[in-house]
């Protein structure tokens, strides 16, 4: 298990507060699968996780009755991983996933471009229909969570589910006409 660190000057001798290990437990991984796909590695990734963990820590007394802990997570993680990627390009690091995995591909180069591929089509869709795939078809998220993780009604979560979905179906047959050599 990853302890949670806490930032400095905070109690580390005290315990977490009741049931955080079992939140803890339960959505770590989750939130760590979740800010990948939105594009975090290595150092980008542990610091948004870091970071999320530490505000989930801090507002347990309110997040514990919270009746969508998943939602409030992704949306924290989300805000905390565009403060990350901030944070590094102001020291002019590397914080594109595309760039970075192309500078570290390993032989399994043919999975690598597959993800490569099907990264870049989500990161073509509109901000909003790339967020509501995230959440809906790579953390299973249900229609109401995905609504109050982007502060939208459950309806229009289900509308940028399905619009992003078809532009994605559209997305996908253009770049295999391009790849056998088609017009567009």
């Amino acid at each position: 298990m990853t302890a949670v660190q806490l930032p400095p000057g905070e109690d580390c001798g005290k315990p977490p507060p009741e049931g955080f290990e079992t939140f803890f437990m339960r959505y770590e991984p989750r939130l760590r699968r979740y800010l990948y796909t939105l594009g975090a590695r290595n150092s980008l990734l542990e610091d948004a996780a870091q970071m999320t963990l530490e505000e989930a820590f801090r507002s347990w007394p309110s997040l514990q009755d919270h009746p969508r802990q998943d939602a409030w997570l992704f949306k924290v993680a989300r805000q905390r991983y565009a403060k990350v990627c901030r944070e590094h390009l102001m020291l002019g690091d590397l914080t594109d996933p595309v760039l970075f995995d192309r500078l570290h591909q390993d032989d399994a180069t043919a999975d690598c471009d597959r993800r490569l591929d099907v990264l870049e089509q989500l990161r073509r869709l509109p901000g909003q229909q790339r967020e509501a795939v995230r959440l809906r078809w790579l953390m299973d998220l249900p229609y109401d969570a995905i609504a109050e993780a982007m502060g939208v009604r459950p309806s229009s979560a289900r509308s940028l589910v399905s619009r992003a979905l078809a532009q994605l179906a559209q997305i996908q047959d253009e770049d295999k006409d391009k790849e056998e050599g088609g017009c567009t």
